[in-house]
């Protein structure tokens, strides 16, 4: 298994990119070799993000600006100011203390589609989830992206909503046991029907995430109408039928009863 996370090139613009122009207005044009170093930090490394720490600063102020607690905040400023401007994720670094951008990750996708496998944070992602290519494993924050001997391939049934999801086809009863697991008003058979019959594949040809599909139809999913039968008025206990205009019981009348009504009529007049 290629257990490589990074990637050997990435693209680089023969023209600034415009939000890298205004970091180098702004700190000058030594931010242009700052961002090209993290960069190949993002890229070389986790593939589509890197952490900042004190200890990544250091390091890369004393190959830069010679070292020191002033080539320290000389570096932060060019990174904070690449975060206003754009170039990298202002809520990643200020959330996940990390590096990133929607268009790193999307270079880093188009490298790796040939991969069999490719794992990525769920709380880094920045690319929509139904964008993901089928290659794409999301790991949430309590798998342990290093641990070797974890078949994150397989599926197994935890305790996190969408862990593996993305490339797995439920059974029935998983489908089944999710339902009633959290609660929700959807018919799993209905459900499981409907994306069986479509391969478990959005309208795209992508395999769809099963579980957030059926948090989505939850959320949408109206009470079934009432058949025709239900609508019908139902007869009372003693076999009478109501009388659609009125509500009451309707009598059986016999012949011989309107003979006598008849004959009632004929005498007042």
């Amino acid at each position: 298994m290629n257990r490589k996370e990074g990637i050997d090139y990435f693209p680089v613009k023969c023209a600034a990119d415009k939000n890298i122009e205004l970091v180098t207005a702004e700190c000058g044009l030594k931010a242009h070799a700052v961002i090209y170093a993290l960069l190949q930090e993002i890229y070389g490394v986790h593939g589509y993000y890197c952490e900042w720490q004190r200890e990544k600063a250091l390091s890369l102020s004393s190959r830069m600006f010679g070292g020191g607690d002033r080539a320290v905040n000389r570096i932060n400023e060019i990174v904070n100011c690449c975060a206003r401007w754009g170039v990298f994720s202002l809520e990643q670094l200020e959330q996940n203390r990390i590096l990133t951008s929607e268009e790193i990750q999307e270079n880093f996708l188009f490298a790796t589609k040939r991969r069999k496998a490719v794992k990525m944070k769920r709380a880094y992602l920045l690319v929509k989830v139904a964008l993901l290519p089928d290659n794409v494993i999301i790991l949430d924050e309590n798998v342990d992206i290093l641990d070797e001997n974890a078949d994150i391939l397989k599926h197994s049934k935890s305790n996190s909503k969408y862990t593996n999801t993305l490339s797995i086809v439920p059974t029935l009863q998983e489908v089944k046991d999710y339902v009633a697991l959290n609660n929700l008003k959807i018919n799993p058979e209905k459900f499981y029907e409907y994306y069986d019959r479509i391969d478990w594949k959005d309208k795209y040809g992508r395999r769809i995430n099963w579980k957030s599909t059926a948090d989505y139809w939850n959320k949408t999913e109206r009470p079934e109408k009432q058949t025709a039968n239900n609508s019908k008025v139902k007869s009372n206990s003693s076999g009478n039928k109501k009388n659609q205009f009125n509500n009451f019981s309707q009598r059986n009348v016999s012949s011989s009863d309107m003979g006598e009504l008849e004959q009632r009529l004929l005498q007042r007049g």
